[in-house]
């Protein structure tokens, strides 16, 4: 059993937003302030990605669930300068995170993160944004986090510890199968894959999550990638962001963060705060109870 403070005193994500350029970005390194989309009692917002499709933003989010304590898929649109609270768009019977949406041959697919089912696989828009369908496996049997494409690679995060800390970051190629000089990087704290790859100041840039010392939020690197064809991946460290270079529009104290992402005018991390939630306690005792 839990301590009850634990269960009482959560951790939480909220999503920070700003409008950006290339000449004022938090990948430079510096103190930026973001508005927020605010959890609420039942859910908190996490690894965000945004898309863009006929002139709307879209921002798809891990929605996790209080009651049930498992993630699921969430979008929100961005409408007269703020985001919509999210609504859930895929839901399954293990959890779900790390949404990343992308277009391939005029189709849109979300690739999220499906650890708990040991594979990486692709979801495809029925009716974006709301409705989706399984579309195909990629990879079976892993045990992989965050993968993003990069060059028509797959750059994935292997799991090396069971507390989800230190990772390879492994190569797979458009076919799904794992390159012969992957893993690029064993054994890591700061190769954890933080978000979708992007171009800044004509460099590729990869954002990956510090985890040093057991920090699940420690901050932000971004990498500039050097290399990622069919010889070899490398990347470069470009930059770093620390949880005290965010500040949000009500000056509270960030204590984490580990995703970025943006579009072409918006910038987003998601960002870790503590509060007291009752509600989470009672919840979790109605559902060992089997009420």
């Amino acid at each position: 059993m839990r301590p009850i403070k634990d269960l009482i005193f959560e951790e939480y994500w909220n999503i920070g937003y700003r409008f950006y350029n290339d000449d004022d970005t938090v990948v430079d390194g510096s103190q930026k302030t973001f508005n927020q989309l605010k959890a609420n009692s039942r859910y908190w917002y996490a690894d965000p990605f945004l898309f863009e499709l006929n002139g709307e933003t879209f921002l798809f989010v891990e929605m996790f669930d209080n009651i049930t304590e498992v993630g699921v898929l969430g979008v929100s649109k961005f409408e007269n300068g703020i985001f919509t609270e999210p609504k859930p768009v895929i839901t399954e019977n293990f959890h779900l995170s790390y949404p990343y949406v992308f277009e391939k041959n005029g189709k849109i697919y979300m690739m999220p993160e499906t650890h708990e089912d040991s594979c990486i696989q692709l979801y495809e828009a029925v009716n974006f944004p709301d409705e989706w369908k399984k579309s195909e496996v990629i990879v079976k049997d892993v045990n992989v986090v965050d993968t993003v494409i990069e060059n028509g690679f797959y750059l994935a995060s292997t799991i090396c510890e069971s507390n989800d800390m230190s990772v390879d970051l492994s190569i797979f190629d458009e076919n799904g199968i794992e390159t012969p000089f992957s893993p690029v990087y064993c054994g890591r704290f700061d190769k954890r894959g933080a978000g979708q790859t992007f171009t800044y100041k004509n460099m590729r840039i990869r954002p990956a999550q510090n985890c040093e010392n057991g920090n699940y939020g420690g901050g932000l690197f971004f990498n500039k990638i050097t290399q990622c064809d069919e010889k070899g991946y490398s990347e470069e460290l470009f930059s770093t962001v620390e949880p005290q270079q965010i500040i949000t529009d009500e000056k509270k104290q960030v204590q984490g963060i580990h995703t970025y992402a943006r579009s072409s005018k918006i910038e987003i991390v998601d960002i870790k705060f503590k509060r007291f939630n009752l509600k989470r306690l009672f919840w979790i005792l109605k559902k060992k109870a089997g009420i």
